[in-house]
């Protein structure tokens, strides 16, 4: 063989660190290989010689012929679909939450009941890819004791996008009441007295959420802020329904803005 090897590292002999290498047979007898002193430069001197045209900076396989080991094929094609050039695949959009109130009634939710919700969404027709509206009809169940802030879902009933169609959220909203303040479970209810009725007495007739009446009256003084509880008046419980909480009666008194000389003397005298 011609030229050959001198003064490996670590080979006996020769004790010194270079390498050489020479090979013979070009044109007119030149010398058609490589000659280094430095073993390191071997890789420098070919990746300046060699045709490295992918661009794949972090790729040293794609200088050698039969391209890169990510590509697995002729021509360097990547893993990425792209010769040498790294592209990430576009994501798809997700899937859009749409929320909505559900206006519902005190009643309605301590009784439980059924509700269809007619809706518009945007879809497109199979036929001519275009943009189209449709009604759909929702079936919706306030089952007992729900409070404000249940959500009632469903699951692709929305506007059609390029990631699917949109979820619809409808949001429980308790609609104000006359009479009650729902606490939890429990219902509260205000009995307003004048000054007169808190001092010697007073009664009413107090309507309860399912529709009965019962009598509440006192036949002494009453202070502001008195309260009587009235057991399993309440709400019901969604998980339990045959559990209900309180209703709990609290008393506000209404006191005269202004008094006379003479009405001022007579209570002095009484109280």
């Amino acid at each position: 063989m011609p030229g050959g090897f001198g003064g490996m590292p670590g080979m006996g002999g020769g004790g010194t660190r270079s390498f050489h290498f020479s090979s013979s047979g070009g044109p007119g007898g030149s010398t058609g290989g490589f000659t280094f002193s430095n073993p390191e430069s071997i890789f420098a001197n070919f990746f300046k010689q060699g045709g490295a045209g992918t661009g794949d900076d972090d790729d040293i396989f794609a200088q050698f012929p039969g391209g890169s080991l990510r590509g697995g094929g002729s021509g360097g094609r990547s893993r990425y679909g792209e010769s040498g050039v790294g592209r990430r695949r576009a994501r798809t959009p997700e899937v859009t939450t749409v929320e909505k109130p559900l206006n519902v009634t005190l009643e309605e939710l301590y009784s439980g009941t059924k509700k269809k919700m007619k809706i518009k969404r945007k879809t497109y027709d199979d036929g001519s890819g275009l943009r189209k509206v449709e009604d759909k009809i929702l079936d919706m169940e306030i089952k007992p004791g729900y409070k404000a802030g249940t959500k009632l879902m469903f699951a692709g009933v929305g506007d059609q996008e390029e990631g699917g169609k949109q979820d619809l959220h409808f949001i429980v909203t308790e609609k104000p009441h006359e009479l009650y303040t729902r606490e939890f479970d429990n219902l509260r209810m205000y009995v307003e007295l004048d000054l007169k009725e808190a001092l010697t007495g007073w009664s009413r007739t107090i309507p309860t959420i399912d529709g009965k009446n019962f009598t509440l009256s006192k036949g002494g003084p009453t202070g502001p802020g008195y309260t009587e509880t009235y057991p399993h008046q309440g709400m019901p419980n969604s998980k339990k329904p045959s559990e209900r909480g309180d209703m709990i009666v609290e008393v506000k008194v209404k006191f005269p803005t202004s008094l006379t000389v003479a009405q001022k003397a007579q209570l002095r005298d009484i109280l």
